[in-house]
């Protein structure tokens, strides 16, 4: 056995105690680990009960560190229970604060959050902080307990359990590189602290750095030979540094629950380690094991959802997520599961409303801010999109899949080099084998009016993977930018053979090709194919005609035509983009969106209007919507019924002893109706 550190025992006691009890304490306390390291276990619990007659609750408490290091988790819980009952005022937040904390390792976390919250109360001190900083962690606040830790290392920053309990919450926010930072604080001040070093061992797996993590976890086995979470996390870090250690990782395990056969923490990890090696019945039971030990403890609950999707039990997954829910509304990890699902099933309304919450409690996963850009991509907020992407790969720079997407996003939404920038960072990457960075950035090119560029990186997408049916497309058209338009009609052909769905678009893109060679047969064949297909431009036949007709009589002519053609393709990007702007959280992007959609004429462009004037909680981006209503004229018809529907709606009046906010709105309201009314007479000619 190897002696503990009872540091966290005797700094409390000293203030509790004289001078002559604290004195006669200590030496009880030596003698006993004496006899412990000689091999005399009865006779070291002998001369600790023995000192508590005297030394009262910091005896107690001291006999009860000994119990829980000899693994007699009872016998060490009655003890600490009995220390909170004899103690003085003084010694009473200490006392409640060691009892919360071991009931974080053989209890709820919702009892330890009572006991800590009890001790808080009994006296504010950087210990009894660090115990409910590390309970609200347990039930799932973890916003609230970085707080609370800021507050205990703010009273004291060498109180190793203020610096552990700092180093959880900011794990559980997955701010894993301050989490780092703080945990090798505690360590510096308790280099021979096993709960540090598990901790630390966590972070380091999560940091992606499994052979420290092993090391982390390792040592603090060799520190307590009783921490069953200790031996729980080796095992995980083990799994983590490579699967062929799975016979190790699970006796570690395993070896860890036969210590602490009640802690939720140590069965949630030997239900991942059953779960790595295709186990899900073993790792379902043993989920269900740390359920019963404590029934909000959110990550078994979370992993025993994921499970029963995985053994195909959807209905059951959801079920158990909902209810999960309801128990523990601030589970960021819930949220985030149930935000999975829901977009999974392409309900992306509900995926957001998940999200947010998720995000609130765990603002450092980019997971969950990558899923946020995907949820508001489908919703067709790209300017959302993209800002929610740029989160995620800040949090997670080496994501290569966050930063291709991102690159297209900022493209689409109008910020070409920026696209440019993220995506050659992207290629840039050594070993970097993905083909949707390259077809992205083929793509940036092509809206940038660089074919060149863009049919190289067209074609490295297409060496990566032959069967990339967007790279061929859009090698066929930078072709038909470069005049190769044979070279073109090969491309496009091709990504008809990868894909047969995309032949609307590329018997379109054919017969442009041949229509730009001047071969009217060719070019009227593959309209008619491009129609059956669903993909005929109806501008082709006009200008098949034409040729056919002699009314265009010079390849100049055709160039100009190819001119036309682009300028109108950028049109149609900025118009979209300006789509996405509307749909922005920012009111300023917003009011910018309304007014550039204006240069797009009818259509979607005056729908995305109607939605601003209707929707738009901000008065300035409902006159911004309503003048640019007013400067599209006639264009705007089917506007009318709404603007006579919204001006036929009261008019808002600030009430008596308005605030200056509320008489700020009157008066904007005043200036939105002039607005609606002027707009009205500009359509209405």
């Amino acid at each position: 056995m190897k002696k503990m550190s009872i540091v966290l025992l005797l700094v409390p006691a000293i203030l509790a105690t004289p001078v002559w009890a604290q004195s006669k304490l200590d030496e009880a306390i030596e003698k006993a680990y004496k006899k412990l390291e000689e091999g005399k276990t009865e006779d070291a619990v002998k001369e600790l009960t023995k000192a508590t007659k005297n030394a009262g609750a910091p005896g107690f408490a001291a006999l009860g560190e000994l119990h829980e290091h000899l693994g007699q988790l009872d016998e060490a819980g009655a003890a600490y229970t009995q220390a909170t009952q004899v103690a003085t005022p003084a010694y009473k937040p200490e006392a409640l604060a060691l009892l919360a904390n071991f009931t974080l390792r053989v209890g709820t976390g919702r009892e330890a959050l009572r006991l800590a919250n009890t001790a808080v109360e009994a006296g504010e001190t950087a210990t009894t902080l660090a115990a409910r900083a590390r309970a609200q962690v347990r039930t799932e606040d973890a916003p609230g307990a970085l707080e609370t830790a800021d507050k205990a290392v703010a009273l004291d920053a060498s109180n190793k359990m203020a610096q552990v309990a700092r180093g959880e919450a900011l794990f559980a926010l997955g701010q894993n590189a301050d989490a780092e930072a703080a945990l090798k604080k505690a360590l510096q001040l308790a280099p021979d602290f096993p709960l540090a070093h598990t901790r630390l061992s966590r972070v380091l797996l999560a940091l992606g750095r499994p052979p420290e993590a092993v090391a982390a976890a390792r040592r603090a086995t060799e520190l307590d030979e009783s921490f069953g979470e200790g031996f729980a996390i080796l095992g995980g870090a083990l799994i983590a540094e490579n699967l062929n250690n799975w016979g190790e990782a699970i006796a570690q395990a395993q070896q860890g629950a036969f210590l602490d056969p009640a802690n939720p923490i140590v069965n949630t990890i030997v239900g991942r380690i059953f779960e790595a090696n295709g186990q899900v019945d073993q790792a379902v039971a043993s989920y269900r094991k740390a359920l019963a030990a404590d029934a909000g403890f959110a990550p078994a609950r979370l992993a025993l959802i994921k499970s029963e999707l995985n053994r195909g039990n959807r209905e059951v997954a959801i079920a158990e997520a909902k209810k999960a829910a309801a128990d523990m509304p601030t589970s960021p990890e819930i949220q985030y599961l149930l935000a999975v699902e829901a977009a999974r099933q392409d309900d992306y309304m509900a995926a957001l409303g998940y999200l947010e919450r998720a995000i609130k409690g765990m603002p450092g996963s980019a997971d969950a801010w990558a899923l946020l850009g995907h949820t508001y991509q489908a919703n067709k907020r790209s300017d959302d999109a993209a800002g929610a992407y740029a989160k995620a790969v800040e949090l997670a720079p080496q994501n290569l899949k966050y930063r291709t997407t991102l690159g297209l996003l900022l493209g689409m939404t109008g910020n070409l080099e920026g696209g440019l920038e993220q995506l050659r960072k992207v290629v840039g990457t050594q070993g970097y084998k993905e083909p949707d960075g390259w077809v992205n950035l083929g793509w940036v090119y092509r809206n940038m009016n660089n074919p060149q560029d863009s049919i190289a990186a067209y074609k490295k997408a297409l060496e990566i993977d032959p069967q990339q049916e967007q790279a061929a497309l859009g090698l066929g058209w930078a072709y038909q930018q470069t005049k190769e338009y044979d070279l073109a009609i090969t491309a496009y052909h091709q990504a008809v053979k990868i894909k047969p769905e995309v032949a609307g678009n590329a018997y379109s893109g054919i017969a442009w090709s041949y229509f730009f060679k001047q071969d009217v047969a060719k070019a009227l064949e593959f309209r008619d194919k491009a129609g059956q297909a669903g993909g005929a431009d109806p501008r082709l036949g006009e200008w098949i005609a034409k040729l056919e007709q002699g009314l265009i009589k010079s390849q100049e002519e055709i160039e100009r035509l190819k001119l036309a053609q682009q300028k109108e393709a950028e049109r149609a990007r900025q118009c979209n983009a300006a789509g996405n702007a509307v749909r922005s959280r920012n009111a300023a992007r917003r009011i910018q969106g309304a007014r550039a959609i204006t240069q797009c004429g009818g259509g979607q462009g005056v729908d995305d209007l109607i939605y601003l004037m209707q929707a738009d909680d901000d008065y300035d981006v409902r006159i911004a919507a309503a003048k640019a209503l007013g400067s599209l004229g006639r264009v705007a018809r089917k506007a009318v019924p709404n603007l006579e529907g919204m001006l036929a709606q009261p008019e808002y009046e600030a009430p008596i002893n308005a605030t200056p906010e509320q008489l700020d709105n009157q008066m904007k309201d005043f200036d939105y109706r002039k607005a609606m009314r002027d707009a009205l007479a500009r359509i209405r000619g």
